[in-house]
């Protein structure tokens, strides 16, 4: 699924829990790891990461791109050079009782990452298990079907025993299907339909549909859910412009658990015909 990953690194108090989450990710994905340090190249950081690289069992081998600049600027740059098609990151700039707020460089990736995301909100040295999956459902299109089938193989692989679309139904979608004059399937039958697309051996499938004001609704009721992993599709628009869909562009501002950001090209996660709805999404 990918050629390679890429963990964006810093020597804060997470250090080795997201490198060690990095690793998973690697290994999960058969993907060679490569670490970005975006500051000066030193003989003690080369130290210091070399010493993580021995105590976490990595491949000695593992590249070290150091980029001075901005953060976000140097990890994308190293991303690109290095054709990395994968990006794995802390997600936290602050966290409160009730909210996880994205953290600036992890806001930026959302938005400007060519490469799918993993954003650890609680990254673990030992590796917690990934029990509880989720997944957005911000439409029933190619792109939403397509992201589907890829939780449900990593699921399975990461050994998940459950697998829950989440469809949140806002006034604006109820009045857009009105004047469409859209008279299909509900949304609970729609996420039946889409589970019955996959048979997996070991994962059990479940489905909500939420119901709020706005999408951050779907926030709440995942963060609520103590779901272990989020995962959420996004469109890559040809100019290389990552777009989420409205419904779920509260991502930018809060992430309620970790969170795997899936680009796809060529279809909509994100439409011109949705994107009046931007202002529905809503923040907390």
């Amino acid at each position: 699924m990918y050629r390679s990953a890429g963990v964006a690194t810093t020597f804060s108090p997470r250090f080795l829990a997201v490198l060690s989450e990095a690793r998973r990710v690697s290994q999960l994905f058969t993907a060679p790891l490569h670490l970005i340090h975006a500051a000066e190249e030193s003989a003690d950081k080369e130290q210091r990461f070399h010493e993580a690289i021995r105590r976490l069992g990595l491949d000695e081998r593992t590249p070290i791109h150091f980029r001075t600049g901005d953060p976000a600027d140097a990890i994308l740059a190293v991303q690109k050079e290095a054709s990395i098609d994968v990006l794995i990151a802390g997600a936290l700039e602050r966290e409160t009782v009730h909210r996880n707020f994205t953290g600036n460089v992890a806001r930026e990736l959302l938005r400007r990452a060519s490469a799918d995301l993993f954003l650890f909100v609680q990254p673990d040295e030992h590796g917690r298990d990934i029990r509880h999956v989720f997944l957005a459902v911000p439409d029933f299109g190619p792109a939403t079907r397509s992201v589907f089938q890829r939780a449900v193989e990593f699921s399975e692989r990461a050994g998940a025993e459950s697998l829950t679309a989440v469809y949140v139904e806002t006034p604006f979608s109820q009045a857009k299907e009105k004047a469409l004059g859209a008279e299909g399937p509900a949304p609970k039958e729609k996420l039946q339909s889409l589970l019955k697309e996959s048979s997996p051996r070991r994962v059990r499938f479940d489905y909500h549909v939420v119901r709020g004001n706005t999408g951050f609704t779907m926030c709440e009721f995942i963060q609520a859910s103590e779901a272990d992993l989020l995962v959420m599709p996004s469109e890559l628009q040809p100019d290389g412009k990552a777009v989420l869909a409205p419904v779920l562009d509260w991502a930018i501002q809060v992430i309620p658990t970790n969170l795997w950001v899936i680009r796809e090209r060529g279809h909509t996660a994100a439409t011109a015909e949705t994107a009046s709805a931007a202002g529905t999404a809503g923040t907390p």
